[in-house]
């Protein structure tokens, strides 16, 4: 019995396990190339808000995956060696590694993500960029860096109320005078491009749903909240009826 498990537990080899490696990396990338497109085109039109959550959230399941496979098989290599390798690392990091798991938790619940606003403690902003232990917090005296800990640790709020810019989802509708358009959509993504009110730090993302082709749904971020309206009225000069639908 103690030969069988010693073979077992030394049954791996490196050229395994960069073999691994390989195959969820190229894994990791297809699947991030897919929600990708989910995300910008309206192929998946009729099943793409159910399509989007799911595909993201597995995403999100597949990342912390494969992080413990690849060190379950590392420490089968030579377990009492890379065993202790992993333990030292575990201890050494474990306030990151904590912030990762629950920023891992947080991104599946998908109740926090980037667009909304947030307030924890005297801090309150618009969500910028959700990081893999820490997000960015835009607010009106800058950029703060808050770990998921933060947030476990402390609560947090989530804001519909105060208006701070961030981003924003509009309903847009061409005119009579725009019948020659095929493609709104990209249409309006080369428009975006020329509007000097946008965040260009995060794309405009525009969906056109096959069953209603005269409406575009665009999420945009802006840079303050007083470009709105300046950002609609540019919207009406290309021809476009625009409303706001939900602030993200």
């Amino acid at each position: 019995m103690n030969t069988w498990l010693v073979h077992y537990f030394y049954s791996f080899s490196w050229g395994q396990f960069f073999l691994l490696a390989l195959i969820l990396v190229v894994l990791y990338f297809l699947l991030f190339g897919f929600v990708q497109l989910v995300r910008h085109t309206s192929y998946f039109s009729s099943l793409k808000k159910n399509l989007h959550v799911w595909s993201e959230r597995f995403f999100v399941l597949y990342e912390l995956f494969a992080l413990l496979l690849l060190a379950g098989v590392f420490t089968l290599i030579n377990p009492y060696l890379h065993g202790l390798i992993l333990l030292v690392l575990v201890i050494g990091s474990w306030t990151q590694l904590r912030s990762y798991i629950s920023g891992r938790w947080i991104l599946f619940d998908r109740a926090i993500m980037e667009g909304v606003e947030l307030k924890m403690g005297d801090l309150q902003g618009v969500i910028a960029k959700m990081g893999r232990i820490k997000m960015h917090l835009q607010t009106n005296e800058g950029i703060h860096h808050l770990s998921y800990n933060d947030l476990a640790n402390q609560g947090y709020t989530l804001v519909s109320g105060e208006e701070i810019g961030g981003y924003y989802h509009l309903e847009l509708s061409p005119s009579d005078a725009l019948k020659a358009i095929k493609n709104h959509r990209l249409h309006l993504l080369d428009l975006f491009v020329m509007a000097p009110f946008v965040d260009w730090h995060h794309r405009p993302e525009l969906f056109q749903d096959d069953d209603m082709p005269n409406t575009v749904d665009a999420r945009v971020s802006i840079r303050e909240e007083s470009h709105l309206h300046e950002l609609i009225a540019l919207i009406k000069e290309w021809g476009y009826q625009c409303k706001v639908s939900d602030k993200y």
